[in-house]
């Protein structure tokens, strides 16, 4: 059996004695046979790009992939994931039947979401209607140097009003 080989494009030595203890075998940046890559988001990017036409073979793995933040960001995985609701309904698919109460019984697997302030009105009018409900805000961290991955429990409208 032939030893894993594995490039990676920094140095983090927990990586690095990971690999060497599995016995894996370090290759250089002009191998193509490579198993696994450990890339930063921008050189994953970079490497499998749509213009490089650079694709992996059955046998290799990278730990990034391009547009991985459309299943890791929750708002884009949420966007995402009712879009292809909307493929199934157009398709009928029959992932897409739906109980007495017109609920989905397959797809339903992702909480009542709203990407705020777009859906600002709409969330007012639902928290209106269930005053008592705990309702979980996570912050976007876009445009800000550190990323914030703190939740807040909001009960009083006002709380989401700063936001």
């Amino acid at each position: 059996m032939n030893k894993v080989k594995w490039l990676a494009d920094n140095e983090k030595s927990v990586l690095v004695n990971n690999f060497e203890k599995r016995g894996w075998v370090r290759g250089t940046s002009d191998d193509e046979d490579w198993n696994f890559f450990w890339t930063s988001v921008h050189t994953t990017r970079c490497i499998f790009n749509l213009d490089s036409g650079i694709r992996l073979n059955d046998d290799q793995i990278i730990n990034h992939f391009p547009n991985h933040y459309e299943l890791t960001r929750k708002d884009l995985l949420v966007k995402n994931i009712k879009r292809y609701r909307k493929e199934l309904e157009k398709e009928n698919s029959p992932l897409m039947e739906k109980d007495d109460n017109c609920r989905y019984i397959h797809m339903d697997f992702i909480p009542v979401t709203y990407i705020l302030p777009a859906d600002y009105n709409i969330f007012v009018e639902e928290f209106r209607k269930n005053p008592t409900s705990t309702w979980i805000m996570k912050p976007n961290a876009k445009g800000k140097k550190c990323v914030s991955y703190s939740l807040y429990i909001a009960v009083p409208l006002v709380h989401v009003v700063v936001y």
